[in-house]
């Protein structure tokens, strides 16, 4: 059974990742990201959505991430992001 806490975790950190991430591209050029590119790692914020989120939860994330990030707000995403999973009834950061 999937934790709501861990799904509204799960949602922040991608969301926050995608809001700081759409940030540090918009100010680099071409080469400045051929040069050091950023955003490879997103993978493993899908793989948490996945893993504690049903797909159609994941799919919604997806489909409406800019709308979810200006509605929720920075602030709010972070405060989340860096709240710990719970794991088995323990707590687990990440």
């Amino acid at each position: 059974m999937r934790n709501k806490r861990n799904q509204v975790i799960a949602i922040a950190r991608f969301l926050a990742y995608k809001a700081d991430l759409k940030i540090k591209m918009g100010n680099m050029t071409e080469e400045e990201y051929l040069n050091n590119p950023i955003g490879l790692d997103v993978g493993q914020y899908i793989d948490d959505l996945l893993k504690h989120c049903p797909e159609q939860t994941v799919d919604s994330v997806l489909k409406y991430q800019d709308e979810m990030i200006s509605r929720l707000g920075m602030e709010y995403l972070v405060v989340v992001a860096f709240m710990p999973y719970v794991e088995g009834g323990e707590t687990c950061a990440r």
